[in-house]
């Protein structure tokens, strides 16, 4: 009788995972805050305000085009640049990752289904449900009657609806922060074929060209080769479409980034002593990116080029007379990877150090993560519309805001825990009947 493979239990994956869900709050409400990226949130100013306002924005380029786009000033505003350029590709690392362990023990059609019921019933359920609200408080429309905002929530759920038959429309009526879940659903759908012929064939072509990523000398195949794959998917995607939220170039980078996580971990052996062995490289890296990064942006402040959010050879930016590329915009696109990229390894590399330990609050922290993300956006909108108008600083905003929305989730979350349907509905997961099971070890 053959021995059972060993399980391998990373905790430290999961505290990553419950950490960077954890800091899309206090994002969200700092950027409300610090770049007045909801309009609607903001309270009325006076015509000279209003100028003044105007006149700061000016002056912060030209490349303002979406909500993430770096309006603002200081070390918070540089905090949340900072952050919004590696925290979502980490979590689809982390996402990659949770792959390939749930594809190896599973049917091709039982993995599918346990996707979609993962995924597709929450976003759907957020459609019609969590949605509909963030879009009125947006729209500053609230029904006048009960029976009035039945046909509104209604209306909302099937416009949404039927723009996700053709996936490329759904970025013309947004699905918020939602499309986080309908992304990761795409690249397991898309990615099944190669997940089936890698496990069914692990000494076919295409495993053995996956596992070349670990044999190049010096780890020079995690540590550079890797990072260039993605620098070279922005060089191609990222003069023609400005970041969109999910969409854009930002589609297929976040699905390599994916992909990149479901090769480590098909490659388990070799990424694990990697992560472990190769800590000061890597925190080298990350300083050096981190340097050239803030160069770069300093670059685009000065010329008002969209180097960090794309788009520079688009319709709306004809006045730069950038066709495609220049010097500048091509070191740019490597400059964003390598920094997203040794940011997602440091992050890793750090947190197997030190996070690689259990606790009795881990599986209840992990269960959180689907409904506090779903309920979290009409709660920072919320908050924003009172806190803003009563003139406390910045920084009391952010704290306050912050702490009342990560209540607002708790409470979301411990009531939709408490029945089956709704736990389905919000994807919430049975805690397992041994505690602190990691999320890469499960069957």
């Amino acid at each position: 009788m053959e021995d059972t493979p060993k399980k391998v239990r990373r905790y430290d994956i999961d505290w990553l995972r419950v950490i960077l869900f954890a800091l899309l709050i206090p994002f969200h409400v700092g950027i409300g805050v610090y770049w007045e990226a909801y309009d609607f949130v903001q309270p009325e100013y006076s015509v000279e305000e209003e100028a003044q306002r105007e006149d700061l924005n000016a002056d912060a380029g030209e490349d303002a085009v979406n909500v993430y786009s770096f309006l603002g000033s200081g070390i918070i505003s540089y905090i949340l640049t900072w952050m919004h350029e590696w925290r979502l590709a980490a979590l689809f690392m982390i996402s990659g990752m949770g792959t390939a362990f749930a594809f190896k023990r599973r049917t091709w059609k039982l993995f599918l289904k346990e996707r979609s019921k993962r995924l597709l019933i929450p976003m759907f359920v957020g459609i019609w449900t969590i949605t509909p609200l963030t879009w009125m408080l947006i729209l500053d429309y609230f029904p006048s009657s009960f029976i009035e905002g039945i046909f509104a929530f209604f209306g909302f759920g099937i416009a949404m609806s039927l723009l996700m038959i053709v996936p490329l429309l759904s970025r013309f009526l947004s699905l918020g922060h939602l499309w986080f879940i309908w992304s990761l659903f795409q690249y397991s759908l898309f990615l099944i074929p190669i997940f089936y012929v890698v496990r069914n064939y692990p000494e076919g072509k295409l495993a053995r060209l996956l596992r070349i990523i670990f044999k190049i000398p010096f780890r020079l195949g995690p540590l550079i080769l890797l990072p260039i794959i993605l620098s070279f998917c922005d060089v191609l995607f990222k003069p023609l479409t400005g970041e969109a939220i999910g969409f854009g170039y930002e589609w297929p980078w976040y699905l390599l980034i994916f992909f990149f996580g479901y090769i480590f971990i098909i490659n388990k052996d070799q990424y694990f002593e990697f992560i472990d062995n190769s800590r000061i490289q890597i925190t080298i890296g990350t300083i050096l990116s981190t340097i050239a990064l803030i160069w770069i942006k300093t670059e685009e402040t000065k010329t008002g080029v969209p180097y960090m959010n794309g788009g520079w050879a688009d319709n709306e930016h004809r006045h730069l007379g950038i066709d495609y590329h220049t010097n500048l915009t091509l070191i740019a696109c490597f400059i964003t990877s390598f920094h997203a990229w040794f940011w997602c390894l440091f992050v890793f590399t750090w947190g197997a150090k030190f996070l690689n330990k259990p606790s009795k609050h881990l599986a209840y922290l992990n269960q959180g993560v689907y409904p506090f993300y779903i309920i979290h956006q009409p709660i920072v909108y919320a908050v924003l519309i009172v806190f803003l108008a009563t003139g406390l600083s910045d920084i009391l905003i952010l704290i306050i805001g912050t702490i009342l929305v990560t209540i607002g989730c708790w409470i979301f979350f411990e009531l939709t825990k408490r029945h089956w349907i709704t736990r389905a509905m919000y994807g919430i997961k049975e805690i397992p009947n041994k505690e602190n099971k990691s999320i890469l070890d499960k069957k």
